[in-house]
């Protein structure tokens, strides 16, 4: 906001919200009786409580009750009037979830829904309804407290603590027109147990008047049983947006028990209103919508029922048991909603769809609702109470109907006899949420129809098999139970949107695959049956039909029943002649039934057309030959007169066709001897096909028996007239099977099919067995490849044998030979010159021709499998290694692209390519795209291949990092022109990272040319020898030729580029500390010698001294190598005897460990022990540096032993001696830090006696012996040294400090400053003890003449004591808080948690201009592309700078630089040479800050970068964009982007991923996805410079094109899959 009263110069105004009017359009979402209670109950499901308490208190209790957290104090009296006792506050408690502080701030957000894609919560208003009964609702939860009221128009809330509880408690305090009654109980316990149902953690709810129960309801559910769902119905909806997994049922029962005073308060509600949609307006206009939470109208709130009160009061009630059982089947439900559907549903409910839920049914069965039927006889004024308004059970009279459920009920009815409950929505944008319902009402007619298959498989089940008196009882109540199921699933028209029923019943039917199930059961006359096998009933088949169940007829008047809405596939059908037949064939008619049957065929016939009996006609063959009627004997060919009596004879024998002979007595009679030639038809051929033709026509009219008798008869006669003569039909062919024209073909026409149909039904051949087939095929030569293809085509076992067809190599290649179907190609011109083997085929095959796909069918060959194409590629012979190559580049995109898998092919030379100029085959690991490596000895594509499959193929530009290492350690350049060359080439490339540049390091590939004397070589050729580059620097001029480092290092010399190489290898401008160091460790002695101090230390020192100041900056491996190697110099006295017998003493030295070496804190103790252990040079800076490699100070090495004898108690000296010491010591303290003492500022404690005191002794000595481990090996040893001294200090037990002084007219108080400097300090020199011993002699006055504050002095001391006295109280407290936590059980901490600044990437706001920067959506493709190649192209032009900046020219009016995204001045970073830790990215620094640069962050910051840039395929560019900076006073600012160039922040890095937080929180792959979009939000500002919605689009868009490389970085591989395995 600061930002536009900055621009604008005008204070924005704030937009006013009327909140009570905001909540009372909530609140009208919410008008039916008991809303708070279902949302309430709601919300403590949704918090997995299993137990809810209603409290309704009158003004009285709730004053004289604790009223909160479920504790009751209860109140003396009877029980009042439930009917006129008005109330005054509600409480609703739960013993779920404590409010979480998520859950506390959504409390106060409307419509701020729960984001838990399992909760039912969407828009975060259900909890609003409390304020239709209160204006200052409380909840207390888990010990906290929070009121929500108004102040005028706008809510407020108010935070507090409470009790702890297990209850989560919301009270409401009544407004003052609704301090009305209790509701009714019956009412209340009626609309709770329906609310319960379909709640899958509540189990329990009592109901209070003050302290008194009055309800109890309770929910038990069995454990559910597993349902079988048929294969062929469909699990998916129809858009594919659910998808049903399993379906289980399972039993639960309800149970309520209601005191009789509470159900003597009456009802409001009476059994006999009417519910649903018999109240709604007949206008559907005017109706609510989907959903809607109320069904209420004007003529509902207008009529007011008579309230039926039978009020009492009873102290001690008694209780009412009421009980339900029901089924509750439940679906388990999968969903993949399409990308529109999802966003659509996020955007409306503020969180994604549910992935996964149950979709339950609850389905009454007869017995439960013949229960209820009875409770509202036995009690005719209340009703039921689990059926009624709003009630557990609907009404299968349609009164009551079942209902949609979303967690409780809505006004939605289902239209069937069942309730569902799904994760409907039931508001929002319209076209979401009716696609998302239609698609879950899918599921719901899919559950409808397995519940329906399942209760009429359970009738059917139990259906009687006997037919008895005894089972007449159990047959009723079977189809009793059926006719019930059929009920509960006839649908009727839902309320109030209609639509709801019909997409249910749709689903209903549509479930099933009908092409693989057809059959519906229903109720018929016979029990069970699937309405195909069911018919209609009819008079005139009645009296024949007995074994066809049929369907009663309806009488008028009759309901709308499941019969009469089947759709076309399910419907009963009326009788068919077939059915007829059927019966003829299942059963021996009766007298009177065949009479009815055949009057029902003549009567038929006479009603027919003639053209209709035509075609009637041809069915009566079945009925020609009636041999066994009723158990009656006549003639074959005679029927009863009794039989047609009733007929009319003028149509007997047009409608009945009866003739005297059969076809089995017409054969006989042409094959029997007596025939004529002319009719013989073993011998005349035209008769005899004459007679196929006739058997033809009638075949299909003939009976099973009559067909088998004929077919037996003619079986071994000869009588099929074939090309070699008359065979019988077992002997004969069709032409199909004469591929070799070897066989006996038929000579019939066999175009008639009827005529075809005969020859097969009496036996002739059409295929040859397969092994006979190929037996002859691999010795005849007179067939075609043509001719066994169509022959195998026609043959219906072909394809069933098909895999061992192919296995007979008999089938000819066009070069010779036989090969298997499988090994042979299509004869296509493409293929050949690949050198294949290529079916021989008579005629030209087109593509997608019949005769290509029946040959694919079959297995031949289209293409080449892609293997084979890639080894042919790689053929000896060149041009069939074009040819394959140039046909797996036309077929890649067509057949080969899904295929492709180059890590499948990576030993498998098949890409074109050059090297060395020759031209090769090189494999997808071996061959680069990028000419320029070819100059290293990589392989180049050849310039044949077309960029395009260079692109499909995957092929890399460039190799990997590991392949350049590969080449520089197998063929590193020998001279200085070819490492010249590779070195300034690889400074233009991103390769290689900064860990592999330190790899490249320690490799010996850079030529130094060797000095060689004249003479010493014939050649003129330069000697080169390889060198790493960690061992080289750059240049050399600035030393002189006989400088040390001229002798001790190696100094090359490049042009610019090539030392840029270098230089990111870790060649240095010139020797720094560290190098020394190397030196000096590879060969101390070396260096000692070539440093000209063999003799004398000195020249050694002056390097030890450049050592000492640079320590600081070594890394830590140097330091360590340093402490173990023999590079310190170390003295030691030596005594060398003169000839005069005198004795010289000198220093000597040598080359040293750090640890073997001792500092000479002590002359004293230098002059006793010099000559036994090595001394550090007495020279202050060495000192420091042999103190920070280990060396210890010979006098902590010296053990002190004190010997007081025959102390002094009473000598007054030492009380002198110790006040002038309390008084004195802080003057000399003062000048010295905490890190010079020993055991830090002991002596402020002195004042206390028991820490310090002086003691005096008649004689003081001291023991002195040094540490063996430091003595010199092989010299003489002194054990002890026993020296007399004047004072000395001793520590005793508890830490008191005592100082022993010897008894004598004057102390020698430099013995005293000797003894406290050893004490105080860590380590000290001669000039402290003086110094002290001055101050200790002289007193205070002429101190402070001398120039000591003493006064100052003396006060800061006071108040360091003083401190330290609060610091010892601070640590006794933390001590016992400490002691206290532990003893409690258990420590409650936090942790800092960073927040990612990243994450606000995508909520920028912004104003501002209206053309620079703005991308359109139908460009982002272009728009990514562009920005690529500018990556590629490295910085901006000065042109394109300029011409970027007027585009720009209004950033005044855009949000263009925020905190973490704000582009630094030129001038405030500087360049800085980093030694190769960033590798060939540049390094800049805050031209301001103090702190050093960390090279080890640096090192790794650098190589993620590097990583990201191979993600972004930038590695073979030719222009680095990527420089890092190091700016540690805004560790908050993560980039920024200069003239395309990428600026990225170290101290970001390293507050975010090296902290020792951020380290134990996040593994690597976190921070390679961090800067990633860190990266794609600074790349973006490329295209527009502006945070607003097209840099954010832009973003997006990048961000998701490069993620799958992303993915394949092994450092985010491993970061999911520990993602993956630490969430499941």
């Amino acid at each position: 906001m600061a930002s536009r009263i900055s621009t604008t110069g005008k204070t924005p105004k704030r937009v006013e919200v009327n909140q009570r009017a905001l909540v009372d359009k909530v609140l009208a979402r919410y008008p039916e009786d008991f809303t708070v209670f279902r949302e309430l109950l709601q919300n403590a499901d949704d918090a997995r409580a299993t137990k809810v308490l209603i409290e309704f208190q009158t003004s009285n209790y709730a004053i004289h009750s604790a009223g909160a957290n479920g504790k009751a104090n209860g109140i003396n009296g009877t029980i009042p009037d439930l009917n006129t006792t008005k109330l005054s506050k509600w409480i609703v408690r739960n013993n779920g979830d404590r409010f979480e502080e998520k859950d506390w701030g959504r409390l106060t957000k409307i419509a701020d829904g729960n984001p838990d894609e399992q909760k039912i919560g969407a828009f975060g208003v259900g909890f609003y309804s409390v304020f239709a009964v209160t204006d200052s609702p409380l909840v207390l939860s888990g010990g906290k407290s929070l009121e929500i009221f108004f102040e005028g128009d706008q809510l407020y809330t108010l935070e507090d603590t409470c009790a702890q509880s297990e209850w989560t408690s919301i009270e409401m305090v009544l407004k003052e027109d609704m301090q009305v009654p209790v509701p009714k109980p019956f009412d209340l316990a009626r609309y709770l147990a329906a609310t319960m149902t379909f709640m899958s953690s509540v189990e329990n709810a009592h109901v209070f008047f003050d302290d008194k129960v009055f309800l109890k309801i309770s929910k038990f559910r069995q454990g559910s049983t597993p349902i079988r769902v048929p294969k062929d119905m469909l699990r998916w909806s129809n858009e594919g947006t659910m998808n049903i997994k399993a379906v289980s049922v399972l039993t639960q029962e309800i149970t309520v028990e209601l005191t009789d005073w509470a159900h003597a308060a009456g009802t409001k509600k009476s059994s006999a209103q009417r519910s649903g949609g018999e109240n709604l307006s007949k206008n559907p206009v005017k109706r609510k919508g989907f959903w809607d939470g109320s069904l209420k109208s004007k003529s509902e709130t207008s009529k007011k029922p008579k309230v039926v009160s039978r009020a009492s009061t009873h102290d001690y009630p008694q209780w009412g048991t009421h009980s339900a059982t029901y089924a509750v089947y439940s679906a388990e439900v999968t969903t993949s909603p399409n990308k529109d559907l999802h966003k659509g549903l996020r955007a409306m409910t503020k969180k994604d769809p549910p992935s996964h839920f149950d979709f339950e049914m609850v389905y009454f069965s007869k017995d439960q609702q013949d229960a209820r039927a009875v409770e509202e006889k036995n009690d005719p004024t209340m009703g039921s109470i689990f059926r009624g308004p709003q009630g557990l059970f609907p009404q299968p009279d349609g009164e009551y109907m079942s209902r949609i459920f979303i967690g409780q009920s809505t006004a939605q009815t289902t239209g069937i006899g069942g309730h569902m409950s799904g994760r409907f929505i039931p508001t929002g944008i319209l076209i979401y949420r009716a696609e998302w319902n239609e698609e879950l009402l899918y599921v719901g007619g899919f559950l409808a129809r397995l519940v329906y298959e399942q209760e009429i498989r359970k009738v059917q089940d139990t259906w009687p098999t006997i037919n008895s008196p005894a089972t007449n009882a159990s047959v009723l109540s079977s189809r009793e139970k059926a006719s019930y199921a059929m009920r509960c699933f006839t649908f009727q028209p839902s309320t109030p949107d209609a639509k709801v029923s019909k997409i249910l019943q749709d689903a209903f039917f549509n479930c099933f695959d009908y092409s693989l199930n057809d059959r519906f059961p229903i109720l018929s006359n016979s029990g069970i049956r699937y309405t195909q096998e069911v018919r209609n009933f009819h008079e005139d088949f009645s009296p024949f039909m007995k074994s066809m169940p049929i369907h009663p007829k309806n009488s008028p008047g009759d309901p709308l029943n499941l019969i009469d809405t089947l759709p076309e596939q399910y419907k009963v059908r009326t009788y068919t002649f077939l059915d007829v037949v059927h019966e003829l064939g299942e059963r021996t008619f009766q007298e009177d039934e065949m009479v009815a049957c055949l009057r029902w065929w003549v009567n038929l016939f006479i009603s027919l057309t003639d053209g209709e009996r035509e075609d009637t006609l041809r069915f009566l063959l079945t009925m020609t030959e009636i041999a066994k009627i009723a158990n009656w004997e006549f003639h074959a060919y005679t029927i009863p007169f009794s039989f047609t009596r009733t007929l009319d004879r003028r149509y007997i024998s047009p409608s009945l066709l009866w003739q005297p002979m059969t076809v089995v007595d017409w054969l006989s009679h042409l094959i029997s001897p007596q025939i004529d030639t002319a009719h013989d038809i073993r011998k005349n051929p035209t008769y005899s096909n004459r007679v196929l033709g006739v058997l033809g026509n009638i075949w299909g009219t003939l009976s099973t028996d009559m067909r088998s008798q004929a077919k037996d008869l003619m079986q071994d006669v000869s009588w099929i007239a074939t090309n070699q003569g008359f065979r019988p039909p077992g002997g004969a062919y069709f032409p199909e099977a004469d591929v070799f024209r070897d066989l006996p073909v038929v000579t019939v026409g066999l175009f008639d099919p009827q005529i075809v149909t005969v020859l097969n039904e009496f036996g002739v051949k059409r295929h040859l067995d397969f092994e006979e087939l190929f037996t002859k095929a691999d010795k005849l030569r007179t067939w075609s490849a043509t001719e066994m293809i169509r022959y195998l085509n026609s043959d219906p076992n072909a394809m069933e044998r098909l895999e061992d067809i192919r296995t007979y190599a008999v089938f000819p290649c066009d070069k010779g030979g036989k090969y298997c179907i499988t090994d042979l190609y299509l004869p296509h011109g493409e293929i050949r010159p690949l050198g294949l083997p290529i079916l021989d085929w008579s005629r030209r095959i087109d593509r997608d021709s019949e005769d290509e796909q029946v040959l694919t069918d079959m297995g031949f060959l289209r293409h080449p499998p892609l293997e084979k194409l890639i080894e042919i590629a790689g053929n000896p012979d060149q041009g069939v290694r074009r040819a394959a190559f140039m046909y797996l580049a036309s077929k890649f995109d067509e057949l080969y692209d899904t295929q492709y898998d180059p890590s499948q092919y990576e030993n498998m030379p098949f890409i074109p390519a050059i090297k060395d100029g020759q031209e090769c085959v090189g494999t997808y690991e071996e061959v680069y795209s990028d000419p320029s490596w070819a100059m290293m000895g990589f392989q180049k594509v050849h310039h044949s291949v077309d960029r395009k499959i260079i692109g499909r193929l995957r092929m890399r530009e460039a190799p990997s990092a590991k392949q350049v290492i590969e080449v520089f350690r197998d063929r590193s350049p020998r001279d200085f022109n070819t490492a010249a060359k590779w070195f300034a080439f690889l400074a233009t490339k991103q390769v290689l990272s900064p860990g592999d540049l330190q790899e490249i390091a320690k490799i010996p590939i850079v030529p130094v040319e060797e000095p060689t004397s004249e003479g010493d070589s014939d050649s003129d050729e330069p000697v080169f020898r390889l060198v790493p580059p960690w061992e080289c620097f750059i240049g050399g001029s600035q030393y002189p030729d006989d400088h040390l480092y001229r002798r001790l290092f190696t100094f090359v010399d490049f042009d610019e580029r090539a030392t840029r190489f270098l230089k990111a290898c870790g060649v240095k401008a010139k020797p720094d500390c560290s190098d020394i160091v190397n030196i000096l460790i590879k060969d101390p002695k070396d260096f000692l010698k070539k440093a000209g101090a063999e003799a004398e230390a000195e020249k050694y020192l002056v390097e030890l001294r450049g050592v000492a100041v640079g320590y600081e900056g070594l890394s830590e491996e140097d330091r360590r190598r340093m402490r173990v190697a023999p590079i310190f110099v170390g003295y030691r006295t030596s005594r060398f005897s003169q000839p005069d017998h005198s004795v010289t003493v000198r220093d000597e030295f040598q080359l040293v460990r750090a640890s073997e070496v001792l500092l000479a804190d002590d002359m004293e103790n230098r002059r006793i022990f010099g000559e036994f252990v090595w001394l550090a040079p007495q020279d202050e800076l060495l000192e420091k540096l042999y103190e920070q490699v280990g060396s210890a100070y010979l006098s902590s090495h010296i053990n002190y032993n004190v010997k007081p004898e025959n102390e002094q108690p009473k000598w007054p000296r030492c009380d002198e001696v110790r006040k002038a010491i309390l008084e004195k010591l802080p003057i000399f303290m003062h000048e010295f830090d905490a890190q010079r003492l020993k055991q830090g500022p002991i002596h402020l404690k002195w004042e206390d006696k028991s820490r310090f005191v002086v003691k005096g002794c008649k004689d003081l000595k001291v023991d002195k012996r040094l540490d063996s481990k430091y003595r010199i090996a092989a010299e003489r040893h002194i054990e002890s040294n026993e020296f007399q001294v004047t004072a000395e200090i001793t520590a005793e037990e508890h830490g008191r400090v005592v100082l022993w002084l010897k008894r004598a007219e004057h102390i020698d108080m430099y013995d005293i400053a000797v003894a406290l400097c050893r004490l105080l300090f860590k380590t000290h020199k001669k000039h402290d003890v003086l110094s002290l011993m001055t101050i200790l002699e002289t007193d205070k006055e002429i101190l402070r003449k001398r120039g000591y504050d003493v006064d100052r002095i003396e006060q800061a001391h006071e108040a360091a004591i003083l401190e330290d006295k609060e610091k010892e109280k601070e640590r006794e407290r933390q001590a016992q808080k400490m002691h206290s936590e532990e003893s409690g059980g258990g420590h409650h901490g936090g942790g800092i948690r960073f927040r990612s600044k990243f994450l606000d990437f995508f909520r920028w706001q912004s104003r501002g201009s209206k053309n620079a920067g703005k991308v359109k959506t139908a460009e982002i493709d272009s728009a990514i592309g562009e920005i690529m190649e500018q990556c590629a192209n490295g910085e901006a032009s000065q042109e394109e700078q300029e011409i970027r900046n007027k585009e720009h020219s209004g950033a005044g009016k855009k949000l263009k630089d925020v905190e973490y995204c704000a582009e630094l001045k030129s001038n405030t970073l500087t360049q800085v040479d980093v030694g190769g830790a960033a590798g060939l990215m540049k390094v800049w620094q805050q031209i301001t800050t103090q702190d050093e640069l960390p090279t080890n962050e640096l090192r790794d910051f650098a190589n993620i970068v590097h990583g990201l840039s191979g993600v972004l395929g930038l590695q073979n560019s030719d222009h680095s964009i990527f420089n890092i900076f190091w700016h540690p006073e805004d560790h908050d600012l993560m980039g920024f982007n200069r003239n395309r160039l990428i600026f990225l922040n170290l101290a970001h890095y390293i507050t975010k991923h090296t902290t020792p937080i951020a380290r134990d929180e996040m593994l690597p792959g976190k921070a390679y996805i961090d800067w990633y979009y860190i990266i794609m939000h600074e790349i973006a500002h490329n295209k527009t410079p502006f945070h607003d919605e097209h840099h954010e689009l832009l973003v997006s868009a990048l961000s998701s094109n490069f993620l799958p490389r992303l993915h394949d970085v092994e450092e985010v591989r491993e970061y999911f899959n520990c993602a993956t395995g630490c969430s499941s």
